[in-house]
């Protein structure tokens, strides 16, 4: 950590010598700038948040912000990113609630499994009161501010070398990779497989030498690191909507003078709407490329999601409960419901 601040210390003392701006803001990422899917190469979705914060900002602070960007791991993980960010040494990060998890272990209240039917309720209620007054928390707690609620690659699927799965049983004594956070791996476990956090890089060698069975994946990035090479089967059942952000350093943020917090609120939406919008528009293309190169992909019917909602969901609640407080998750869920209730059609 020491020599990855020094580092952006060092970043820093050479950006002061730039004074067409009052104030910049250094961006990062771990993906490339573009998504190839087949013959076709599309904006990665995390990068074009990130491409239109920064045009956002930009602009609407009538250039008196410039944001500057810097995509394939250039400035180091996403651990390393939001470390720096909370350090004060990194403006802003990307992280996913993952990520985020380890700084604040409460985002893990949106993976519940199986709680959003869709991710238009999952907008609604990320983004509207139950959002907003965690994410204040989050800011108020941790000293990092979600200025932008993307979606990464939306819900997430199952992976493995052994059978279809279309319902719970097909999950017993699987060994099933998860990213480091606890709320997944309560989830596999729950589902009968049994849960192992191997880092992202790794997950092609563990999938291709049988170190685990199979994994629990994010659709667009599961093609970026070509593990269609080594699966069989693909499941969507829509069990994680799964999220990015852009974060920044909250004492920053309220050392802007008013009208450029308002910008970067301003930017930080126009954000999270174009990479939710580049997310939909990939995930239909990349699980069509899965199939192409001989996945055999199941979508699960309403049925058989039920099915995988009752048998892992309250497990994963109970853990909840243990590590939040019931009143916390009551009043997720009673989110969740009210926007289901609001977004039906009379």
């Amino acid at each position: 950590m020491t020599k990855i601040l020094a580092g952006f210390a060092a970043l820093l003392m050479m950006g002061s010598a730039a004074l067409a701006q009052e104030y910049k803001i250094r961006l990062p990422n771990v993906d490339p700038p573009l998504s190839k899917v087949g013959e076709m190469a599309y904006p990665n979705h995390t990068y074009a948040m990130m491409r239109t914060f920064k045009d956002a900002l930009e602009s609407l602070s009538g250039g008196r912000m410039a944001v500057e960007l810097y995509p394939s791991g250039t400035l180091g993980d996403l651990r390393e990113n939001l470390e720096a960010v909370q350090a004060g040494v990194l403006e802003a990060a990307t992280p996913n609630e993952a990520t985020i998890s380890g700084f604040f272990p409460k985002i893990q209240l949106t993976t519940i499994p199986y709680v959003f039917p869709n991710a238009v309720v999952a907008w609604d209620v990320l983004d509207g009161e139950w959002g907003d007054a965690l994410f204040d928390e989050m800011a108020a707690t941790t000293g990092l501010r979600a200025v932008a609620i993307g979606e990464n690659a939306g819900f997430r699927i199952w992976g493995n070398n052994v059978r279809p799965i279309t319902g719970p049983a097909d999950m017993k004594d699987l060994k099933i990779r998860t990213m480091e956070i606890t709320a997944h791996q309560e989830m596999v476990s729950s589902l009968g497989a049994l849960p192992t956090a191997i880092p992202w890089l790794e997950v092609y060698g563990a999938l291709q030498t049988g170190v685990v069975d199979g994994a629990e994946l994010p659709v667009i990035g599961t093609l970026q690191q070509n593990l269609q090479e080594v699966l069989k089967y693909a499941t969507i059942d829509q069990h994680v909507y799964s999220l990015v952000f852009i974060v920044v350093n909250e004492q920053w943020f309220q050392g802007l003078p008013p009208e450029l917090r308002q910008a970067v609120v301003l930017a930080g939406r126009q954000a999270a709407v174009a990479g939710r919008g580049v997310s939909q528009t990939l995930v239909g293309d990349v699980v069509e490329e899965f199939r192409r190169r001989g996945v055999e992909v199941t979508s699960a019917s309403p049925e058989q999601i039920a099915a995988f909602r009752d048998t892992a969901q309250p497990k994963v609640v109970e853990w909840m409960v243990g590590q939040f407080g019931q009143d916390q998750v009551d009043g997720f869920k009673a989110a969740v419901a009210a926007a289901e209730s609001d977004l039906k059609v009379d």
